[in-house]
């Protein structure tokens, strides 16, 4: 049940919007929950992990909307969001790392990787 951020031109807000599945998030547009704007751009979230049924989050990333076209600085803030962790995060974390680092776009690793799980991916 994946949670999206998205920023809206119209109210200058961001919103995160909650979907029932990854299909869901993929075919249903996004609408401004303050304002009804139904164009609205998707940014990167914040990252959390979920311990012992206790939320902390570990690091308020400081990528902006403009960066999330540079693979290796996107790798670059997973590192310092995980830096201070214990936590296994997993291959599919490490791989997704491995791909930024070598200047792979965060949108084919995406398509790739729900491809491999049998999800269809349409435009954000």
């Amino acid at each position: 049940m994946p949670i999206y951020e998205y920023h809206c031109s119209d109210c200058s807000k961001d919103v995160s919007i909650f979907f029932l599945s990854y299909s869901e998030a993929t075919q249903t547009s996004p609408t401004c929950p303050d304002c009804g704007n139904k164009e609205l751009k998707r940014i990167l979230s914040q990252v959390s992990v979920s311990q012992n049924s206790k939320e902390q989050v570990i690091s308020k990333t400081s990528v902006k909307n403009s960066d999330l076209e540079d693979p290796k600085l996107l790798a670059k803030e997973m590192d310092k969001a995980t830096s201070n962790s214990k936590a296994d995060y997993g291959e599919d974390f490490k791989e997704v790392k491995g791909r930024l680092e070598r200047g792979e776009t965060p949108v084919s690793i995406e398509t790739k990787m729900r491809k491999r799980v049998g999800e269809k991916m349409s435009g954000h």
